[in-house]
C-alpha cells in the first residue's frame, strides 16, 4: 500500500498510486501533463554528490511540508514543465535503499514516504521510480545543510524556503494539530459512549483520528451502501454472534449499532465520520452474569473483564476504523488511536480475569477510573490483516492491562506474533489460528513464565 491518497493525482493517473502501471505514466506524456505543487518529474536518478543528495532531501521535505505529492524518476520534462520523454532509470532494490538512507540522514524529522518500482514491460530491469510523499502532520521538516536546517515548501512547481517567522508559525501549527487530534479523540469517544446502554454492560471503546483528514460524500447512496455492509452483520474480526441491527446517519457521520432500541446501543456500535475518524465499542463484560440474584445494580456490581475479550475488541475496533479511514474516506498515513474501558467508576470497579486453566484474576487490583491507552499507528498496518495489526493491538491492549497491575498482553506480542496458548479453545482458539494462517501472521506455543 501507498500512504499517500490524492484524488487529484489518482484522477491524473487513472488509478490508485499503489496500482499505477507503466502505461498510465506514459499517458502523462500523451496528455501533456505538467508539473504542479504535488507532481515533480526527474529524467534521471539523483546523483551521489552532496548537492544531489540535498536536492533529493529538499524535494521530499518540500512535498511533506506542503500538500504531499509524487516524484517520478525517469520522466523528463520540456521547457514548460510538461512530461516530454520517458528515458527511464535502472531499477534496483539497492537504489531504493540508497534513497531511503539519504532521506533518513538529511531530513528531520523523517517524513513518511513510499518508493515504487514501475518496470517498463519492454525493457526488464528498467523503468520508473515513483516516490509518494503524503502531507505530513509532523511538518515542518528541515533539510540538513552544513550545520543547520532549512525548511523547503512547494510553491507551484518550484521550491521556496520558509523564513524564520514562517518556521516558528509552522511549529505552532504542529503543536496545535496535535492538540486538535487529542480533542477530537475525546469528543468522538464521548459521543459514542453517550449512546451506549451501560446499565448492565461494560465496553471496550476504540477511537481513531487520522493525522491528516480524508473525506467522503455522505448521501443517500452512501447510507444505502453502508446499510448493505453492516445490517445483520457481525463486524468483528472473528464472528462472535453479535450483529448490527440499526443503521442511520448523524451529523457528518454514519452510525450503526446492535440492541433492541434505535436510540440506544447494546453489544456493538460504531460512529464513522466523514473525516475518516471514528469510534467503535464492543461488549467486554455482561455484569448480569456475575451479579448475585436480585442484586443487579450498575452502582454495586463490578465488571469482570476477560483478557481475551479485551484484546479481541481492540483488535476488531482497530481494523474496522482503519478500513473506514482508508477505504471510505481516503485518509492515508498515520492515525492517533485511543482505547478505553467504560463504565468504570469507584462504585463500579473493573477486574481483569482469565478463564484458561483454573481461571482467576490477572493483575493485582481493581481499577476505579476508566483505563486509557493512546498511540500512533500507520493506517495501512491497521487496515490489513497482518503482523502490523497484531503489533498495534498488543501495544494498546497492554496499555489498558497495565492499569490492573499486569505487565503485558498475553495473546499477542509487540513483534506481531500470536501466542496460541492464551486463546481458549472453547471461545477463540481455532478461529484465531485459522485467521493467522490466512493473514500470514506467525504463531507460537511459547508461554510467558508463570502464566496460564
Amino acid at each position: 500500500m501507498v500512504a499517500l491518497r490524492s484524488r487529484r493525482l489518482e484522477g491524473l493517473f487513472g488509478a490508485r498510486l499503489d496500482a499505477v502501471s507503466y502505461a498510465q505514466v506514459v499517458a502523462l506524456k500523451t496528455n501533456g501533463v505538467s508539473e504542479s505543487y504535488d507532481l515533480e518529474f526527474k529524467g534521471e536518478l539523483y546523483g551521489g554528490n552532496d548537492k544531489a543528495k540535498r536536492d533529493l532531501a529538499g524535494d521530499m521535505a518540500a512535498l511533506a511540508n506542503t500538500a504531499g505529492g509524487v516524484l517520478l524518476l525517469g520522466v523528463a520534462e520540456d521547457d514548460q514543465a510538461r512530461a516530454a520523454e520517458l528515458p527511464g532509470v535502472a531499477l534496483s532494490d539497492g537504489e531504493v535503499l540508497r534513497i531511503r538512507n539519504i532521506v533518513a540522514d538529511m531530513v528531520h524529522p523523517l517524513p513518511t514516504f513510499d518508493v515504487r518500482q514501475i518496470e517498463d514491460p519492454n525493457n526488464p530491469g528498467h523503468g520508473l521510480l515513483m516516490i509518494a510523499v503524503p502531507r505530513s502532520p509532523s511538518a515542518p521538516h528541515g533539510v540538513l545543510v552544513n550545520e543547520g536546517l532549512r525548511y523547503p515548501r512547494r510553491n507551484g512547481a518550484s521550491i521556496i524556503y520558509l523564513t524564520e517567522a514562517e518556521v516558528a508559525a509552522a511549529y505552532q501549527d504542529r503543536f496545535a494539530r496535535r492538540q486538535t487530534r487529542h480533542d477530537d479523540l475525546v469528543r468522538y469517544e464521548r459521543d459514542l459512549v453517550s449512546r451506549l446502554d451501560a446499565s448492565d454492560q461494560t465496553y471496550v471503546v476504540v477511537t481513531l483520528v487520522p493525522d491528516l483528514s480524508g473525506d467522503f460524500t455522505l448521501d443517500t447512496e452512501a447510507l444505502r451502501t453502508f446499510q448493505q455492509e453492516t445490517r445483520d452483520k457481525d463486524l468483528l474480526v472473528i464472528p462472535r454472534g453479535v450483529s448490527i441491527r440499526y443503521v442511520t446517519v448523524g451529523s457528518r457521520r454514519l452510525i450503526a449499532h446492535g440492541g433492541p432500541e434505535p436510540a440506544k446501543a447494546r453489544w456493538l456500535a460504531c460512529e464513522l465520520h466523514q473525516s475518516g475518524a471514528g469510534a467503535f465499542a464492543a461488549i467486554a463484560a455482561n455484569r448480569t452474569d456475575f451479579a448475585p440474584p436480585g442484586q443487579m445494580d450498575e452502582n454495586t456490581t463490578a465488571s469482570r473483564i476477560e483478557d481475551e475479550d479485551l484484546v479481541f475488541d481492540i483488535w476488531s475496533g482497530l481494523r474496522l476504523l482503519a478500513r473506514h479511514a482508508r477505504d471510505r474516506a481516503a485518509a492515508g498515513g498515520t492515525a492517533t488511536v485511543r482505547a478505553t474501558i467504560v463504565p468504570v467508576t469507584s462504585n463500579l470497579p473493573a477486574e481483569l480475569h482469565q478463564s484458561r486453566g483454573f481461571g482467576g484474576s490477572l493483575g493485582s487490583h481493581q481499577v476505579t477510573e476508566p483505563p486509557q491507552a493512546t498511540s500512533v499507528f500507520d493506517i495501512d498496518d491497521l487496515a490489513e490483516d497482518g503482523p502490523g495489526l497484531i503489533v498495534a493491538t498488543s501495544v494498546l491492549a497492554a496499555g489498558l492491562i497495565q492499569y490492573f497491575g499486569y505487565p503485558e498482553t498475553l495473546q499477542m506480542t509487540t513483534d506481531g506474533v500470536i501466542r496460541t496458548k492464551y486463546w481458549s479453545n472453547l471461545r477463540y482458539g481455532p478461529a484465531v489460528q485459522a485467521w493467522a494462517v490466512q493473514a500470514r501472521v506467525d504463531t507460537t506455543d511459547d508461554t510467558v513464565d508463570g502464566t496460564r
